[in-house]
């Protein structure tokens, strides 16, 4: 291997051997063994330093250890430079803000755009990228702490074959409607650090040449803009006069249907050779630095601040940005120099406190409910969204396995109960298209709110969530003059609930059907007769609605 064709910011490789594997030369032979450290000769024996896991002790494992069982079978063997020593932020976590106050000169979300995130209650969450060219889940696959160096080079130029013909920003706002949504969430930069959008930043990425050789060819450096422009799908856009901007389309096309505006935000960027201080980036280098490189270290710095101002000032109004990654406490200065800009271009906009702490405006607890608005996890935040795939990953995955629809209905009203909102985590494919089991169960949804919506949307939490006991939800209306009642379960063919007493010409209807439902008081428990004719749903698990006036 030549080490003298790295470039520049691999130069700390040389004079390390870290990664070493075997392969058994057939398929059907044991699966391959790997191990990365420092290789070191001690006493005449060849070992590789390590760690396992979380354990912080050093071990020296045999080189010949690594052999046994191999004996008399083919191997491939492959020994490889990987970086090794500790990163800046090792005794931090992945949640890691140091600090506990915002500046005197920020100033939270208008009141304005808290009520309108609060009323929309209802969204869709998308992670598309060019991990979708795999059918694979998102950035994770290319975090170099978990891949072979040989797959960066595969990912890393993905950005070559990905072009999304099929892709229609109107057609994912019409599945948004039918699904009862009300605004969208789009990643425009997830923590691979390839942009969904037509961004003037610039970095070293990687680029396969017409050379060939093995896996994917010969891949060199190139300084690119690492973006939706930089693929053949610009070329298609320019041939057929659509606009290749995939965040410009699916704004206009949810703005046009009087729908919210989302955006998903990384502050990880694994590809950029200037964010090498972190060990999932494909460059990491332990030396670098503040001190080491400090224009290096400033330009991943201003390279957030440029792609966050375009994308605060390119699409008017955003409703909501959900910022997730971290980048573990370092340069929180620089952190809130950014987020002070941002807030002075988007003031009505409600941030995720994900890598920026207390300038948050609401928390997202990520597949998880909240046991109460007191909940610890909230960060006492009263604020929160649940962000949940209906699947087990945020990406598309050919045969993914689907969440069942009751399950799916019963989380997403017991969070809006709480006085939560909720985003589905869905993906399309490399086209740009959802798998036919998401639009199912996203039209599901629909038809349960057409009828149940007045519920939902615009809903508040009322003195309790839950009948005690019982799968019986509680909303109240936003002027405080109705209470709802969602039920997935009956009791005889009523409904006892406590705690509310209608007026005495008081009236409890039932969305289910439209009409009016008899009831009587008992006490102080509130029975609500269920028609037979509104019952159905609840034989299949899932529920019904009767509104309560309470004035």
């Amino acid at each position: 291997m030549d080490l003298n064709n790295f470039p520049p910011f691999k130069n700390h490789f040389k004079g390390e051997i870290g990664f070493f594997s075997m392969r058994p030369s057939s398929p059907i032979m044991t699966p391959k063994e790997s191990i990365e450290g420092i290789y070191r000769k001690k006493d005449g024996e060849h070992v590789i330093e390590t760690r396992f896991g979380d354990n912080p002790k050093v071990w020296d494992v045999p080189v010949v250890e690594l052999l046994e069982g191999f004996e008399g079978k083919g191997v491939r063997l492959k020994v490889e430079p990987s970086p090794q020593g500790e990163a800046l932020y090792e005794n931090m976590d992945w949640n890691t803000v140091p600090v506990n106050e915002v500046d005197p000169r920020y100033t939270q979300c208008s009141k304005e755009g808290r009520e309108r995130f609060l009323d929309m209650k209802f969204g869709m969450m998308v992670h598309w990228g060019i991990y979708s060219q795999l059918g694979i889940p998102e950035s994770w696959p290319a975090n170099a702490t978990r891949c072979d160096p040989e797959f960066l080079d595969v990912y890393y130029t993905l950005w070559q074959v990905f072009n999304p013909t099929e892709f229609s920003g109107d057609e994912w706002a019409d599945l948004a409607e039918r699904a009862g949504m009300q605004f969208f969430q789009l990643t425009t930069k997830h923590h691979d650090g390839f942009c969904m959008f037509d961004t003037q930043t610039k970095t070293w990425a990687r680029r396969r040449t017409r050379n060939m050789g093995p896996g994917v060819g010969n891949v060199e450096d190139a300084f690119i803009h690492y973006s939706i422009m930089d693929t053949p799908y610009k070329a298609y856009c320019q041939r057929h006069g659509k606009d290749p901007d995939i965040i410009s389309e699916v704004i206009k096309a949810f703005r046009e249907r009087g729908m919210g505006i989302g955006l998903y935000f990384s502050h990880i960027d694994w590809n950029d050779p200037n964010f090498r201080w972190d060990k999932a980036n494909r460059s990491f280098d332990p030396s670098y630095g503040p001190e080491t490189h400090p224009d290096q270290w400033q330009a991943f710095i201003q390279r957030e601040k440029t792609q966050l101002v375009e994308l605060f000032t390119k699409y008017g109004r955003i409703d909501q940005v959900f910022f997730d990654g971290t980048w573990f406490g370092l340069e929180m200065d620089a952190m809130v120099d950014i987020i002070l800009t941002c807030r002075d271009l988007q003031p009505d906009c409600m941030f995720s406190d994900r890598g920026i702490g207390p300038y948050g405006d609401f928390t997202s607890p990520e597949r998880w409910i909240p046991s109460s608005s007191e909940d610890d996890r909230l960060k006492h935040r009263a604020t929160w969204q649940v962000c949940d795939p209906i699947h087990t990953s945020w990406a598309y995955l050919p045969d993914d396995a689907y969440k069942k629809k009751s399950v799916l209905l019963k989380n997403f009203v017991d969070a809006i109960s709480k006085g939560g909102t909720y985003v589905f985590a869905i993906a399309p494919d490399h086209r740009g298209k959802f798998p036919a089991k998401t639009v199912e169960i996203l039209e599901f949804m629909g038809d349960w709110l057409k009828k149940n919506g007045d519920a939902i949307y615009r809903s508040r939490p009322w003195k309790k969530h839950k009948e005690e006991g019982m799968d019986v939800y509680f909303t109240k209306t936003k002027d405080g003059k109705r209470v709802h009642l969602i039920t997935f379960e009956s009791d005889g063919g009523t409904i006892k609930v406590s705690g509310i007493k209608p007026p005495r010409e008081g009236v409890v209807s039932c969305l289910e059907n439209g009409k009016l439902a008899r009831w009587t008081m008992l006490g102080d428990i509130l029975e609500i007769e269920i028609p037979s004719e509104a019952s159905l749903p609840l034989q299949d698990g899932l529920a019904i609605t009767f509104s309560v006036d309470l004035q």
